[in-house]
């Protein structure tokens, strides 16, 4: 039995081609593999807040205090970390926007990567801490 993380990033919601794969890969693994877990992340839907010079605070190691707001992305940062880690499998659903990957998942890649926590700086680079995960990319373009 696998745990599976869905990350949808499409702002076109069911419009999404995107989105249409992220649903058909649900339920195409859900018919292949009917005991496993599978979370679906929105990011358009539940959005996660940019990364700026005050939230930027709250994910370094210090002992400064932290204000409310930093608070509250540092907490959505461990939720997210906690989930990506619990998860087998990793899904992440992009359509290309302007030759790049959506606004919204570019915060969640921002929240998740944390020095530390899912990867560390060692003489050779750094080196990543999240381990033994399957990535499945889905991905459009227009």
């Amino acid at each position: 039995m696998s745990n599976v993380l869905v990350l949808k990033s499409s702002i076109l919601a069911t419009y999404s081609q995107s989105n249409q794969l992220a649903d058909f890969f649900v339920e195409q693994w859900s018919n292949a593999h009917g005991g496993d877990t599978i979370t679906v992340r929105d990011l358009a839907a539940q959005p996660i807040p940019v990364l700026d010079g005050e939230l930027v605070g709250a994910l370094r190691p210090s002992d400064a205090p932290l204000t409310p707001r930093q608070q509250e992305a540092l907490a959505l940062s461990d939720e997210l970390i906690a989930e990506l880690q619990a998860n087998d499998v990793i899904v992440i659903a992009a359509p290309m926007y302007n030759f790049n990957i959506p606004t919204q998942l570019k915060n969640y890649f921002d929240l998740v990567a944390r020095a530390g926590v899912t990867f560390r700086y060692t003489e050779n680079g750094p080196e990543g801490l999240v381990k033994n995960k399957r990535a499945v990319i889905l991905t459009s373009r227009g």
